[in-house]
């Protein structure tokens, strides 16, 4: 109850905006905590940073929508996101996105405000969720100077409820974590790839769910 009761004084505040896109994003139609899981609206999100500093830069989103448990990939987005920053080169290894690249990539107001548009009335999904939830707010607070409340489910919180106490720090990372449940590897470290893995994932997850699971037993508090 505290968790409804935060998430809607801060769409109070969002809403009195000057900013249309948050404005819409506020006055979205919002599903109900007690609605069932498997009928939910939800956006699987991955963003691509440089790193996992508090101030890391953000180089690349993908999302894809959820509804009554399919995967809409016809309407699946990936954007590379603009950066003249000097990037660290371990995370340029690891996810491909050089400082060439990053220069090219659609401006964060542009990026930003598309996102909040898809993602307005839908719950997010994330394995890790904390990651997205954080660059969504950090992009939101350079471009708007405000932040915004985001609703999430996390698919890593999730498997640690589904198979709890398994051993090594590898276990619960999402290439482990869906193989446990029969889908295929996929190349890490694109965006729109590892949104797709999560929001896979996460229809996995439920079909292991009773039917009648909630929103309020998977959200985030």
């Amino acid at each position: 109850m505290f968790a409804k009761l935060r998430f809607e004084r801060a769409l109070r505040e969002v809403a009195r905006s000057e900013h249309e896109a948050l404005a819409d994003y506020a006055n979205a139609d919002w599903p109900a905590l007690d609605e069932m899981a498997g009928s939910a609206r939800f956006l699987a999100v991955d963003f691509e940073l440089d790193g996992l500093r508090k101030d890391a830069h953000l180089l690349q989103v993908g999302w894809v929508s959820m509804v009554a448990g399919s995967i809409r990939l016809a309407a699946a987005v990936s954007l590379d996101i603009q950066s003249d920053a000097r990037l660290d080169d371990t995370a340029v290894t690891i996810h491909g996105i050089g400082e060439q690249r990053a220069a090219l990539g659609r401006p964060i107001g542009e990026v930003t405000a598309k996102l909040l548009h898809v993602l307005a009335g839908r719950v997010l999904v994330a394995h890790a969720a904390g990651i997205e939830v954080d660059a969504i707010r950090r992009a939101c607070q350079v471009v708007y100077g405000q932040s915004v409340p985001v609703r999430a489910v996390c698919t890593l919180a999730l498997e640690r409820k589904l198979h709890p106490n398994l051993v090594g720090s590898e276990a619960y990372r999402l290439g482990p974590c869906r193989e446990r449940y029969g889908l295929p590897p996929y190349r890490a470290h694109d965006a729109l790839t590892d949104a797709i893995a999560a929001a896979e994932l996460f229809l996995a997850q439920l079909s292991r769910l009773p039917a009648d699971t909630r929103l309020k037993q998977l959200e985030m508090g």
